[in-house]
């Protein structure tokens, strides 16, 4: 790696680190606060069949954990300790540039992407958010497509549109989305869509694009009922991931969706370590917080999707452990 690409890699990772530590300041100041994980009995409460958690974050769960007092700097002690033992795997999304050089930037850490893989509860996927679109390039486009090549890596993404935030400038989002788009069909890889407040374009993008018969997770769906429904009528292969938004009173487009969602096209997904299902926090006192979204709470986002569906949980998590074969063939 030339000292331009190192220095390059750097500054963005510098600039991820800020974000955090905001945000890990912020966490702290409220000394009085009870951070907690709920006990692995908790999490097996609810169902005892397999399940997969399609979409997380494990480097930021542990960086987050790392910012409280409950300190868990190292993933065997977070699986061992509070994973459900009917958690099969869960697939660890890389989409900041930084985590594709982890092995330079952090060795022997587990932000390297390479320690990752060698999990055997791990698999990966790997693409620039659309955050981090104005500083895609050949050089880190030459470190996602060595991830990629790995066997672990199962998908290209999370890649796609956010109108959001607007992090990155809409044309140049829409530029380097159609780019990563056409390598994940260049390499045959199903692919990974993050989409929020950009509907048209994310259809537009995507039918002219992509291959009907791909297979597409639309991760963290937010959107829009009639949204969704185009999007599975064109694409016959892609699923809807439903995350512990779902748990949110807020969360109607997202409830509304589900009611008409064939269970065929579902995923569960934590995108860990945010949105702790709600329920986890209920009926805490007031000072005792969840410390952390985590893979094993999936079983809490399946119960709110089949309260919504009227159907039992099992019918949920069998349907969702299917799907997930039928999308990333594990």
């Amino acid at each position: 790696m030339s000292a331009n690409n190192t220095s390059e890699i750097r500054q963005v990772a510098s600039s991820s680190q800020q974000k955090a530590s905001a945000k890990q300041g912020k966490q702290q100041k409220d000394s009085s606060t009870k951070y907690y994980l709920p006990s692995r009995e908790t999490l097996s409460s609810l169902t005892s069949i397999p399940f997969v958690d399609t979409h997380t974050h494990l480097h930021y769960v542990l960086e987050r954990l790392e910012s409280t007092p409950l300190r868990l700097d190292n993933y065997s002690i977070l699986r061992d300790t509070h994973f459900p033992s009917n958690l099969e795997f869960c697939i660890n999304v890389l989409c900041d540039p930084e985590t594709f050089a982890g092995d330079t930037l952090f060795p022997n850490t587990f932000r390297d992407w390479r320690i990752q893989a060698s999990e055997p509860y791990i698999y990966l996927a790997a693409g620039v958010h659309p955050h981090n679109a104005k500083v895609y390039n050949d050089y880190i486009e030459s470190l996602m497509l060595t991830i990629l090549q790995h066997p672990k890596t199962v998908a290209l993404g999370e890649i796609g549109l956010d109108y959001h935030y607007d992090n990155s400038p809409r044309d140049v989002q829409q530029q380097i989305f159609i780019r990563q788009l056409k390598k994940a069909v260049e390499l045959e890889k199903p692919i990974v869509i993050h989409t929020r407040e950009a509907e048209q374009d994310t259809y537009d993008i995507l039918t002219k694009h992509v291959p009907s018969h791909w297979r597409i997770h639309v991760h963290c769906f937010t959107d829009s009922p009639e949204f969704a429904k185009s999007l599975i009528e064109f694409f016959p292969n892609l699923y809807i991931g439903i995350t512990g938004v779902v748990t949110f009173g807020s969360a109607k487009n997202t409830q509304n969706t589900l009611r008409d969602l064939p269970i065929s096209r579902i995923l569960l997904e934590t995108d860990a370590p945010f949105m702790i299902p709600s329920k986890l926090n209920r009926n805490r006192r007031s000072n005792e917080k969840v410390s952390v979204c985590h893979s094993g709470m999936i079983p809490f986002i399946a119960e709110k999707i089949a309260e919504i569906k009227g159907v039992e949980i099992g019918e949920i998590m069998r349907a969702a452990r299917e799907n997930t074969r039928n999308m990333y063939g594990i």
